[in-house]
């Protein structure tokens, strides 16, 4: 299915659902709701795209179309209201409504939300990705009742990105070309580098390219919609296809006060919207990976696949990342062996072969 056909299909479940719904909604006098919705990314982000071409457009739309009120969406990008390192506390404190981040940008209080990022060489399609994040969601209390218990808001979606790669000034197609390179990575990601001997170099999306451009790194951690927009591709034309895979840990969620104060059909219509979004970002991530490829190969990208037996030996020097990031939060009183777990077989289910055997007490 594509994403047009997606995004059709969608509409047309909200329409042929207008007319239940309308008969449910009381006849009381109609009242007009205002959402700031924010996120610290730029519009050029690819969820960030998504918030003003679907989420903002059809929130307005369902709720003129299936209650008797309207929705307004003021739009607050760029960090014109909260910083990408802010999302979590602007939300809390109800200086956005809705709000989009990272939860790479909140270790210290949501590391249980980077479980993906502790299995590498996980499954390599977003849609995949997301399947077996909202599986391991759907069984870890812990991972929702944190928001509404300690930060006063509400997930309402979660965000895949495509699959994480290497951009690079060389070619970096076996495991010792690593060794004493410098390598950008941000937050959880630079565990990734550990045992290939790579110089891993703390960085985030708003330095990157600052920080390559004066050599405190030569090569970035990233994935590829990303690369092409940080136009990274014009320092460093090398594009490793490393097989770490889609990483689901992106989010949207709801400051619990304003969701609260909406009439119940406005409720299931953010309910409904949140899910709808993530899909269609899932499906965006599908079908847009390789024509971003393509576009940075006509721009001058040399795209390289790493070999199988590479892959393996990297995959090889961090079989024991999972066991040693669950005892580390075991211990902190998170239910991290659990919860790898779930993400391990899970993406078995949904058809992934690892190619390591990842073992956890």
């Amino acid at each position: 299915m594509t994403l047009r056909h997606s995004l059709g299909s969608i509409a047309i479940a909200a329409t042929l659902s207008i007319g239940m719904i309308a008969a449910n909604v009381t006849a009381a006098s109609a009242d007009k709701f205002n959402v700031k919705l924010a996120s610290g990314h730029p519009p050029g982000f690819h969820y960030v795209k998504f918030f003003k071409e679907y989420f903002a457009p059809e929130l307005k739309r369902r709720v003129e179309a299936r209650t008797d009120h309207t929705m307004s969406v003021t739009e607050l990008y760029s960090a014109s209201a909260v910083k990408v390192t802010e999302t979590l506390e602007g939300l809390q404190k109800g200086v956005i409504d809705i709000g989009g981040g990272c939860y790479c940008f909140e270790a210290a209080k949501l590391p249980l939300h980077a479980f993906q990022v502790w299995t590498p060489f996980g499954p390599f399609s977003p849609i995949k990705s997301l399947a077996v994040a909202r599986d391991v969601y759907s069984t870890t209390p812990e991972l929702i009742d944190v928001f509404e218990k300690k930060y006063n808001q509400k997930l309402i979606g979660l965000i895949v990105l495509d699959p994480y790669e290497i951009v690079a000034r060389k070619p970096l197609l076996k495991l010792s070309d690593l060794k004493g390179y410098k390598i950008g990575a941000a937050g959880a990601n630079l565990a990734w580098l550990k045992g290939t001997g790579a110089v891993p170099v703390q960085t985030n999306g708003a330095i990157a390219y600052t920080s390559m451009q004066t050599g405190v790194f030569d090569a970035v951690v990233a994935f590829a919609s990303f690369v092409e927009a940080a136009k990274f591709y014009e320092m460093a034309p090398h594009y490793m296809k490393i097989g770490i895979g889609s990483v689901t840990w992106l989010f949207v969620h709801i400051n619990l006060d304003t969701y609260n104060k909406f009439p119940p059909e406005i409720r299931k219509i953010i309910d409904e919207i949140g899910r709808d979004y993530e899909t269609v970002v899932a499906m965006d991530k599908e079908e847009s990976y390789l024509p971003t490829l393509q576009r940075m190969a006509d721009k001058g990208t040399t795209i390289h696949e790493l070999s199988a037996e590479t892959k393996a030996e990297w995959a090889e020097s961090l079989k024991g990342l999972p066991a040693a990031k669950a005892k580390e939060f075991d211990a902190k009183g998170y239910p991290a062996t659990a919860t790898i777990k779930r993400s391990l077989a899970s993406a078995e289910k949904h058809g992934h072969v690892w190619p390591v055997k990842y073992k956890l007490d």
